[in-house]
């Protein structure tokens, strides 16, 4: 590997960073696409006294604890399914210490991890005009977000508000990028 690939890596992952706090921490799209509990102090004390431990909660369960025969245990879920609500939930029961920089680092050397494979794929690509090189970025954005972000609006119920604002986050972000590395990665 050359040192284009490293340095497109350092500065797309570094502009997707940046987009990624300005989309969230400055604009408003992100908060519009989602809810607040009614009870909020409620709801968190019905988690910590019902979740065994840290990580993902699907409600209704798939599981039928203490059913012996299955398909009277799946008819069960499918009626509770019917009911509602779905709810699809990570839960960290110790919380998170919002002053932390952690999260951030974390953040951006995943970007950079993401931009670096960018980088690599951009680079298998063949001769094409500045625009269009860009362009190869906001496709790339546009197909991480339909793989990453489509099946939780089809198998979760995902609202298509918060969807289409994620997909577009993605795009905008990598598109920034493409307009970087693109410029960087095969002079």
């Amino acid at each position: 590997m050359n040192k284009h690939y490293w340095k497109c890596a350092l500065l797309g992952g570094l502009i997707v960073f940046i987009w990624g706090v300005v989309s969230w921490m400055l604009l408003p799209w992100h908060r519009t696409t989602s809810h607040k509990f009614a009870n909020e102090k409620q709801v968190a004390m019905t988690i910590k006294e019902n979740a065994r431990e840290n990580g993902i909660y699907f409600l209704p369960s798939c599981e039928a604890e203490g059913e012996k025969d299955k398909q009277e245990a799946w008819a069960k879920v499918k009626e509770r399914m019917k009911q509602g609500p779905l709810v699809f939930a990570s839960v960290h029961l110790e919380g998170m210490d919002p002053d932390s920089v952690r999260p951030f680092i974390g953040s951006l050397i995943i970007q950079i991890i993401g931009a670096f494979f960018a980088t690599w794929l951009f680079m298998k690509t063949k001769a094409m005009s500045y625009g269009r090189q860009v362009c190869w970025f906001s496709v790339l954005g546009l197909f991480a977000g339909i793989v990453s972000t489509l099946p939780a609006w089809n198998w979760m119920c995902f609202p298509a508000s918060w969807v289409i604002v994620t997909i577009l986050d993605l795009v905008i972000g990598w598109t920034l990028a493409g307009f970087a590395i693109a410029k960087v990665a095969k002079k």
